[in-house]
């Protein structure tokens, strides 16, 4: 299990300047809808984006703390 505060800072440390949200999707603390907007996915196709996101959720999903993300991403 992973606490949303926990996870909102893996996000921001590979997108400093997001704004992240995340809601437990099933009130096991393992699955998770996250929302990420960042200036800084201007110049990234949406799949890149994705990408970001997912690669400093990867440890956390590697070692079984997040099961499931679904992953939203936006400009501001």
């Amino acid at each position: 299990m992973i606490s949303i505060p926990d996870l909102i800072g893996i996000v921001k440390a590979a997108v400093p300047d997001a704004e992240v949200n995340v809601m437990d999707k099933t009130g096991m603390s393992d699955h998770f809808i996250i929302h990420v907007v960042s200036a800084s996915f201007e110049e990234l196709g949406i799949m890149d984006r994705h990408r970001k996101v997912q690669d400093a959720l990867n440890p956390a999903m590697a070692d079984g703390r997040v099961h499931a993300a679904e992953i939203k991403t936006a400009v501001p």
